[in-house]
C-alpha cells in the first residue's frame, strides 16, 4: 500500500467547487481518493494506491492541484509514503 496526501490552502473559499471537481471521491481496486475540508479555506486530499508504481502512474490529481497553485492556492504541500500496516 502507498499513500499520498495533498494539503492545500485556498486564496478564497469560493474556489471549493474547483477543488471538489479535482478531488472527487474515487474508489476502485488500485486507487482510492477522498477529499477533506479542514477549514473554510483549507483541506486535504488523501489518495491510496496498491503500490508506488501505481502511484507514479496516477499523477492527475497532484498535477491539477499544483496547476491551480499560482491562480487559486496560497499553499499546496504533498506527502507520500509506504504503508507500514499489512
Amino acid at each position: 500500500m502507498y499513500g499520498r496526501i495533498i494539503s492545500f490552502t485556498l486564496l478564497a473559499p469560493s474556489l471549493w467547487s474547483v477543488v471538489e471537481a479535482i478531488g472527487s471521491k474515487l474508489n476502485n481496486e488500485n486507487h482510492k481518493r477522498f477529499l477533506f475540508k479542514s477549514a473554510e479555506n483549507a483541506g486535504f486530499i488523501v489518495e491510496i494506491f496498491t503500490d508506488r508504481k501505481n502511484a507514479g502512474s496516477n499523477l492527475d490529481t497532484i498535477k491539477a492541484m499544483q496547476g491551480l497553485r499560482e491562480q487559486a492556492m496560497a499553499k499546496v504541500n504533498v506527502s507520500e509514503g509506504e504503508g507500514i500496516l499489512k
